[in-house]
Protein backbone atom coordinates (compact mmCIF):
# COMPACT_ATOMS: atom_id res chain seq x y z
CA UNK A 1 0.00 0.00 0.00
CA UNK A 2 1.46 3.70 -1.04
CA UNK A 3 0.36 5.82 1.87
CA UNK A 4 0.49 9.87 1.93
CA UNK A 5 0.98 12.09 4.94
CA UNK A 6 0.00 15.80 4.08
CA UNK A 7 0.72 18.10 6.85
CA UNK A 8 2.56 21.64 7.14
CA UNK A 9 3.83 20.85 10.74
CA UNK A 10 6.85 18.74 10.39
CA UNK A 11 6.12 17.12 14.08
CA UNK A 12 2.72 15.37 12.84
CA UNK A 13 4.07 14.22 9.65
CA UNK A 14 6.84 12.21 11.53
CA UNK A 15 4.19 11.27 13.98
CA UNK A 16 2.22 9.41 11.20
CA UNK A 17 5.02 8.03 9.29
CA UNK A 18 6.52 6.73 12.50
CA UNK A 19 3.60 4.67 13.18
CA UNK A 20 3.15 4.03 9.45
CA UNK A 21 6.93 2.20 9.90
CA UNK A 22 6.04 0.42 13.14
CA UNK A 23 2.96 -1.27 11.04
CA UNK A 24 5.59 -2.49 8.66
CA UNK A 25 4.77 -0.39 5.33
CA UNK A 26 7.53 1.56 4.02
CA UNK A 27 6.16 3.43 0.85
CA UNK A 28 5.63 6.72 2.54
CA UNK A 29 5.06 10.07 0.57
CA UNK A 30 5.64 13.04 2.64
CA UNK A 31 4.20 16.35 1.35
CA UNK A 32 4.46 19.94 3.22
CA UNK A 33 1.33 21.33 1.82
CA UNK A 34 -1.62 20.92 -0.03
CA UNK A 35 0.16 22.74 -3.27
CA UNK A 36 2.75 20.04 -3.18
CA UNK A 37 0.56 17.04 -2.89
CA UNK A 38 -1.40 18.21 -5.88
CA UNK A 39 1.34 18.90 -8.23
CA UNK A 40 3.32 15.78 -7.40
CA UNK A 41 3.81 12.88 -9.90
CA UNK A 42 3.67 10.58 -6.47
CA UNK A 43 -0.66 11.70 -6.26
CA UNK A 44 -2.12 8.91 -8.80
CA UNK A 45 0.17 6.05 -7.24
CA UNK A 46 -1.26 6.78 -3.54
CA UNK A 47 -4.19 4.27 -2.09
CA UNK A 48 -4.34 5.77 1.75
CA UNK A 49 -4.02 9.79 2.24
CA UNK A 50 -3.52 11.31 5.61
CA UNK A 51 -4.13 14.45 5.26
CA UNK A 52 -4.37 17.96 7.62
CA UNK A 53 -7.93 20.08 7.14
CA UNK A 54 -6.02 23.13 8.29
CA UNK A 55 -2.93 23.93 6.33
CA UNK A 56 -1.93 27.86 4.88
CA UNK A 57 -2.52 27.99 0.92
CA UNK A 58 -4.52 25.15 -0.26
CA UNK A 59 -6.56 22.74 2.16
CA UNK A 60 -7.88 19.89 3.67
CA UNK A 61 -10.66 20.44 2.47
CA UNK A 62 -9.78 22.00 -0.74
CA UNK A 63 -7.63 19.03 -1.87
CA UNK A 64 -10.44 16.42 -0.85
CA UNK A 65 -12.57 18.48 -3.52
CA UNK A 66 -10.06 17.76 -6.00
CA UNK A 67 -9.01 14.21 -5.38
CA UNK A 68 -12.77 13.22 -5.00
CA UNK A 69 -13.00 14.26 -8.93
CA UNK A 70 -9.46 12.94 -10.33
CA UNK A 71 -8.34 10.28 -7.89
CA UNK A 72 -11.47 8.53 -6.00
CA UNK A 73 -9.32 5.59 -5.11
CA UNK A 74 -7.27 7.60 -3.01
CA UNK A 75 -8.85 7.19 0.25
CA UNK A 76 -8.58 10.02 2.61
CA UNK A 77 -7.89 10.65 6.64
CA UNK A 78 -8.29 13.33 8.28
CA UNK A 79 -6.40 14.86 10.44
CA UNK A 80 -7.71 17.57 13.26
CA UNK A 81 -7.87 18.94 16.35
CA UNK A 82 -11.11 20.72 15.33
CA UNK A 83 -13.63 18.42 15.98
CA UNK A 84 -16.32 21.38 14.38
CA UNK A 85 -14.41 20.89 11.15
CA UNK A 86 -15.34 17.91 10.31
CA UNK A 87 -19.24 17.99 8.97
CA UNK A 88 -17.72 20.10 5.97
CA UNK A 89 -14.40 17.36 5.82
CA UNK A 90 -16.97 14.87 4.79
CA UNK A 91 -16.80 13.31 0.87
CA UNK A 92 -16.95 10.52 -1.06
CA UNK A 93 -13.07 9.50 -0.51
CA UNK A 94 -13.39 10.32 3.06
CA UNK A 95 -12.83 6.93 5.09
CA UNK A 96 -12.14 7.93 8.97
CA UNK A 97 -10.96 10.91 11.10
CA UNK A 98 -8.21 10.83 13.57
CA UNK A 99 -7.71 13.46 16.47
CA UNK A 100 -4.10 14.44 17.15
CA UNK A 101 -1.92 13.59 18.87
CA UNK A 102 -2.05 10.12 16.87
CA UNK A 103 -2.08 6.72 18.27
CA UNK A 104 -0.57 3.62 16.49
CA UNK A 105 -3.95 1.80 17.10
CA UNK A 106 -5.92 4.70 15.22
CA UNK A 107 -3.19 4.18 12.20
CA UNK A 108 -3.89 1.12 11.94
CA UNK A 109 -7.53 0.85 12.01
CA UNK A 110 -7.42 3.09 9.21
CA UNK A 111 -5.52 1.27 7.27
CA UNK A 112 -7.31 -1.77 7.88
CA UNK A 113 -10.32 0.40 6.97
CA UNK A 114 -8.18 1.11 3.34
CA UNK A 115 -7.03 -2.23 2.74
CA UNK A 116 -10.66 -3.47 2.72
CA UNK A 117 -12.28 -0.60 0.26
CA UNK A 118 -9.66 -0.76 -2.00
CA UNK A 119 -10.55 -4.32 -2.85
CA UNK A 120 -13.75 -2.17 -4.86
CA UNK A 121 -10.97 -0.46 -7.64
CA UNK A 122 -9.16 -4.20 -7.79
CA UNK A 123 -9.84 -4.88 -11.77
CA UNK A 124 -10.51 -8.47 -12.67
CA UNK A 125 -8.89 -9.39 -15.95
CA UNK A 126 -11.69 -11.28 -17.91
CA UNK A 127 -9.75 -11.73 -21.11
CA UNK A 128 -6.52 -9.68 -22.92
CA UNK A 129 -8.95 -6.46 -23.64
CA UNK A 130 -10.89 -6.18 -20.77
CA UNK A 131 -10.55 -5.39 -16.94
CA UNK A 132 -13.60 -4.65 -14.75
CA UNK A 133 -13.65 -3.32 -11.52
CA UNK A 134 -15.00 -5.54 -8.38
CA UNK A 135 -17.08 -2.23 -7.53
CA UNK A 136 -18.62 -2.65 -10.67
CA UNK A 137 -19.63 -6.94 -10.68
CA UNK A 138 -23.02 -8.00 -9.66
CA UNK A 139 -22.61 -11.46 -10.24
CA UNK A 140 -20.66 -14.42 -12.28
CA UNK A 141 -23.24 -17.23 -13.25
CA UNK A 142 -22.09 -20.32 -15.63
CA UNK A 143 -23.94 -20.53 -19.11
CA UNK A 144 -23.35 -23.90 -20.49
CA UNK A 145 -19.16 -23.71 -21.20
CA UNK A 146 -18.91 -20.07 -20.04
CA UNK A 147 -18.92 -18.00 -17.42
CA UNK A 148 -21.09 -14.63 -17.40
CA UNK A 149 -19.78 -11.68 -15.51
CA UNK A 150 -22.79 -9.42 -15.18
CA UNK A 151 -22.40 -5.74 -14.14
CA UNK A 152 -23.78 -2.81 -13.03
CA UNK A 153 -24.62 -0.97 -15.60
CA UNK A 154 -26.38 -4.27 -17.31
CA UNK A 155 -23.90 -5.40 -19.74
CA UNK A 156 -22.39 -8.93 -19.38
CA UNK A 157 -19.05 -10.43 -20.29
CA UNK A 158 -18.13 -13.80 -21.27
CA UNK A 159 -15.09 -16.03 -20.56
CA UNK A 160 -14.31 -20.05 -20.95
CA UNK A 161 -12.11 -20.19 -17.23
CA UNK A 162 -14.91 -22.54 -15.25
CA UNK A 163 -16.80 -20.41 -12.30
CA UNK A 164 -14.85 -22.49 -9.93
CA UNK A 165 -11.35 -21.43 -10.70
CA UNK A 166 -13.24 -17.74 -10.60
CA UNK A 167 -14.28 -18.68 -7.11
CA UNK A 168 -10.80 -18.98 -6.09
CA UNK A 169 -9.50 -15.75 -7.02
CA UNK A 170 -12.17 -13.72 -5.95
CA UNK A 171 -13.03 -15.65 -2.63
CA UNK A 172 -10.66 -12.30 -1.12
CA UNK A 173 -12.25 -9.99 -2.54
CA UNK A 174 -15.61 -9.75 -1.16
CA UNK A 175 -17.24 -12.68 -3.35
CA UNK A 176 -18.92 -15.72 -2.38
CA UNK A 177 -20.17 -19.05 -3.83
CA UNK A 178 -24.71 -19.32 -3.34
CA UNK A 179 -24.78 -22.65 -5.80
CA UNK A 180 -22.43 -24.62 -7.89
CA UNK A 181 -23.72 -22.18 -10.92
CA UNK A 182 -23.55 -18.47 -9.38
CA UNK A 183 -21.31 -16.83 -7.73
CA UNK A 184 -22.44 -12.94 -6.29
CA UNK A 185 -20.79 -9.37 -5.14
CA UNK A 186 -21.43 -9.45 -0.95
CA UNK A 187 -21.19 -5.62 -1.14
CA UNK A 188 -24.26 -5.70 -3.07
CA UNK A 189 -26.24 -8.37 -1.36
CA UNK A 190 -29.47 -7.68 0.39
CA UNK A 191 -31.20 -10.47 1.90
CA UNK A 192 -32.37 -14.18 1.25
CA UNK A 193 -35.95 -15.36 0.39
CA UNK A 194 -37.23 -18.33 -0.14
CA UNK A 195 -34.12 -20.03 -1.55
CA UNK A 196 -33.02 -16.63 -3.91
CA UNK A 197 -30.57 -14.22 -3.26
CA UNK A 198 -31.69 -11.00 -3.53
CA UNK A 199 -29.21 -8.40 -4.90
CA UNK A 200 -29.47 -4.72 -5.71
CA UNK A 201 -31.96 -3.71 -8.11
CA UNK A 202 -33.93 -6.39 -7.20
CA UNK A 203 -32.04 -9.47 -9.01
CA UNK A 204 -32.87 -12.26 -7.49
CA UNK A 205 -30.59 -15.47 -7.81
CA UNK A 206 -31.26 -19.77 -6.63
CA UNK A 207 -29.18 -20.59 -3.41
CA UNK A 208 -28.31 -24.22 -3.37
CA UNK A 209 -29.19 -25.27 0.40
CA UNK A 210 -25.61 -26.21 1.16
CA UNK A 211 -24.25 -22.59 0.46
CA UNK A 212 -26.91 -20.69 2.53
CA UNK A 213 -24.89 -21.44 6.29
CA UNK A 214 -21.34 -20.22 4.27
CA UNK A 215 -23.23 -17.37 2.76
CA UNK A 216 -24.50 -15.92 6.50
CA UNK A 217 -20.95 -16.60 7.73
CA UNK A 218 -19.01 -14.68 4.71
CA UNK A 219 -21.62 -12.11 4.22
CA UNK A 220 -21.15 -11.43 8.21
CA UNK A 221 -17.59 -11.17 8.04
CA UNK A 222 -17.79 -9.02 5.03
CA UNK A 223 -20.08 -6.23 6.83
CA UNK A 224 -17.16 -7.06 10.08
CA UNK A 225 -14.59 -5.71 7.58
CA UNK A 226 -16.39 -2.48 7.17
CA UNK A 227 -16.51 -1.82 10.75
Amino acid sequence: MNIGICDDYLEERNSIRKHCMNLGYEKIFLFTSGEELLNSPDLSSLNLLFLDIEMNGVSGIDVKERLSQSNPSTFIVFCTTHAELMPEAFGRNVISFITKPFSQRSIEHCIERATVLSKDFYKIQIDEHIAIPCRDILYLQTEQKYTIFHTKDGNSYSTRKPLKDWSDELGDLGFCPVSRSAIINLKYYHKTDNRKIILEGNISIPVSRRHVQSLKEQFEDYMMSLV
